[in-house]
């Protein structure tokens, strides 16, 4: 009973807000491409490789800053606030740094985008969107610093007022952006560009008053003044967590882009079963980050290493189970969930058969996912990055383009097969990243 006490319930009280939380941040995208799939199949098309062309740089900084949490979740042990209030001044100086990086990035792959993209009219949808998008991104920056700042506190009632309130303001303004209704001009998919970049600076506003007010410790203090040379330090702890995080999203924008030489419906049915995916695995990334803070705060602490082994089982665990009622949901519920996204009888029938390949690679990738922010909370940012960096970019990204676009060892280039080489490549990470787990756990045992 003082196990489930002190072990499960902590991790679950934090996993679940993670996974509210995390739900709402995934249905902004989701929400984009089912307002811009209702529109048009083209406009499904150009939002859903818009965004994969921008998420990339928002999670590679992201990633970044997400080295504050386990910091200041060990910080909760200790009495010194003026440590606390230098980290998170470092954390403002690289969200100011990253802020401005983003919004000139996206702007020039706005640019370029139609060089990319065979389709003219798809090419122009992307590019407006991206236009519109880059606006939103020293917003969404911020909003991430006080969010995570919240989190190693283990204070989630702002982001979850937050996160809430963007979902709200984002669905209502990209309906009303891409159909035109009222005095708002019909602006198609690129609409939901402007809704995102509107949204992302109230979420950004809220967010700051809460965790402002929330947090006594930075509550009416003076706030010393910290160089960029200091926050730089700061920044390359990071920047192994933004890698990993990159090079996965960044492999499966490319796989996207893979499955635009197969034809536009096969964009749009490729699109429709990554965002299934994606939002489906909002709840492991959850329930990772509930279990990075709780081994950081464990590993503050002296001779806590009982407890960090039953949470790390916990998270593993409930991720699985988690992860096989998922796949038996997808396989069960196919047809029912692809036709919320799109009534188009050949897009439905692609994207239907891929779902087998979504509840495979799901599973897997739930569990490298809990795996990485066990070694996290003990922050070890480098076997997360390896097992990404070798399994997406060595095996996966090769095998995907030789085999299912060029149709090497096959009758004809097929989409089917980009997802197996994707659901194998993920099997592979999971085994490597839980082996490393237990190999750390194994250590800090026998100390």
């Amino acid at each position: 009973m003082n196990i489930f006490k002190k072990i499960f319930i902590p991790v679950l009280s934090l996993a679940f807000p993670l996974i509210l939380i995390q739900l709402c941040q995934a249905s902004l995208g989701l929400i984009d491409t089912i307002v811009a799939g209702r529109y048009n199949y083209q406009d499904l098309a150009g939002v859903g490789l818009g965004t994969n062309i921008w998420s990339p740089v928002f999670i590679l900084f992201t990633g970044i800053l997400y080295v504050i949490v386990p910091k200041f979740s060990e910080l909760q042990h200790s009495e010194n606030i003026k440590e606390k209030i230098i980290l998170l001044q470092q954390g403002k100086n690289i969200a100011f740094i990253l802020a401005i990086i983003g919004f000139l990035i996206i702007q020039f792959l706005a640019f370029i985008s139609p060089f990319f993209i065979k389709d003219a009219f798809v090419a122009n949808i992307t590019k407006n969107y991206l236009h519109l998008v880059a606006f939103a991104i020293p917003g969404l920056i911020y909003m991430v610093l006080y969010r995570f700042v919240s989190e190693g506190h283990s204070q989630l009632k702002p982001v979850i007022i937050t996160v809430i309130v963007l979902l709200f303001t984002n669905t209502i303004l990209c309906f009303y952006f891409v159909n035109g209704y009222g005095f708002f001009p019909e602006m198609g998919g690129a609409g939901t560009g402007l809704a995102t970049a509107i949204s992302a600076y109230v979420a950004f506003f809220i967010m700051r008053y809460l965790v402002e007010n929330s947090l006594t410790d930075f509550k009416n203090k003076k706030y010393p003044k910290v160089s960029i040379k200091e926050s730089m330090v700061l920044l390359k702890q990071g920047l192994p967590i933004g890698v990993a995080f990159i090079l996965q999203i960044l492999a499966l924008a490319i796989l996207a882009f893979f499955a635009a030489n197969l034809g536009t419906k096969i964009i749009a049915a490729h699109q429709i079963v990554i965002n299934i995916a994606m939002m489906i695995i909002m709840i492991p990334i959850a329930i990772s980050s509930a279990t990075t803070i709780r081994i950081s705060y464990f590993s503050a602490l002296i001779n806590h290493q009982r407890e960090e082994i039953l949470t790390s089982i916990s998270a593993i665990f409930f991720t699985f189970i988690y992860s096989l009622i998922t796949a038996i949901l997808l396989l069960i519920f196919a047809s029912e969930i692809i036709e919320i996204f799109s009534r188009d009888k050949v897009i439905v029938n692609v994207a239907s058969g891929l779902i087998i390949y979504v509840a495979i690679f799901q599973v897997f990738d739930a569990l490298q996912m809990v795996a990485a922010g066990i070694l996290r909370g003990f922050q070890k940012f480098i076997p997360p990055l390896l097992a990404i960096l070798i399994c997406y970019w060595f095996i996966i990204l090769p095998l995907s383009y030789f085999m299912g676009v060029r149709g090497w060892l096959q009758p004809f280039p097929n989409i089917n097969i980009i997802w197996i080489v994707l659901s194998a490549g993920m099997i592979i990470a999971a085994i490597f990243l839980v082996f490393e787990s237990y190999r750390v756990l194994s250590l800090r045992r026998n100390k």
